[in-house]
């Protein structure tokens, strides 16, 4: 059986087919290109003359216009079910956030995923993107909260559009000098270690507390985003990185709820 994962970003839009558990076909777009229901249709479209056997689909969205035109689309091409990834769902893991449905669905996805690959393991789960979430579930599968950072792209933007004098730079690699002799160089190395060192301070600060405070043991790490492998790459402890885990937890969710 076939099915169709649609993961919706601030930037970016993937849309995933898997078979089973494995993901074989991946299509990306900028989400900005998907704001009217014409050109969401003929993507769909283009799709499914390419994999005529998807039954099912599921849409994880943070962008809920966009999201709302891929769940009409879907739903007037499928015969099967085409579900929404939010907070009704059946999880595998007990949520406790105020309210419920407030909790973005790429989270809730990477906790879902989360939770299926390390069940009784406590596990800390970021998304390093436009924003920087973490959100830690306990080894008994208790959701204990999370954290919402700016990510390096808006760090970026903020500094440009809200100075009278710094540069729009970009950060593409690594090889960042940690102290800069230019303003480009200073706001790339600001911006990059700056956030680094802010990841890995906090999960360090999130370890001790489920060690000392909750005493839990074998604690996991993941992470996953637009800029997870660039900012791990230098991390001295690197998380788990797996780039489609939302995709995959959207997988798991859709497999729970059909």
């Amino acid at each position: 059986m076939d099915v169709l994962i649609v993961e919706i970003g601030n930037s970016a839009t993937d849309v995933a087919i898997f078979h089973g558990e494995r993901c074989f076909a991946v299509y990306t777009t900028q989400t900005e290109k998907l704001a009217e229901k014409e050109k969401v249709q003929k993507q769909i479209t283009r799709i499914f003359d390419r994999h005529s056997s998807i039954t099912h689909a599921a849409v994880c969205s943070v962008v809920p216009s966009v999201g709302e035109l891929f769940l009409d689309s879907l739903g007037n091409t499928l015969s099967g079910k085409v579900l929404e990834i939010n907070s009704s769902l059946s999880l595998p893991f007990a949520l406790d956030y105020n309210p419920p449905d407030a909790l973005g669905a790429d989270r809730l996805a990477l906790c879902a995923l989360s939770r299926r690959t390390w069940p009784d393991d406590p596990v800390i789960a970021l998304d390093i993107g436009t924003a920087i979430t973490f959100d830690v579930l306990s080894s008994k599968g208790n959701y204990l909260g999370g954290m919402i950072l700016p990510g390096l792209d808006l760090m970026t933007e903020v500094l440009h559009y809200r100075t009278a004098k710094l540069p729009m730079v970009q950060i593409t690699e690594p090889s960042i000098p940690f102290l800069g002799k230019s303003t480009v160089d200073c706001m790339q190395s600001g911006v990059f270690w700056g956030s680094v060192k802010k990841v890995e301070g906090l999960i360090e600060s999130i370890r001790r507390y489920l060690m000392d405070d909750i005493g839990e043991r074998n604690i996991k790490v993941i992470a996953t985003g637009g800029n997870c492998k660039l900012v791990a790459s230098v991390m001295d402890d690197p998380p788990v990185i797996d780039e489609q885990a939302v995709m995959r937890g959207a997988k798991v969710l859709l497999d729970m709820n059909i």
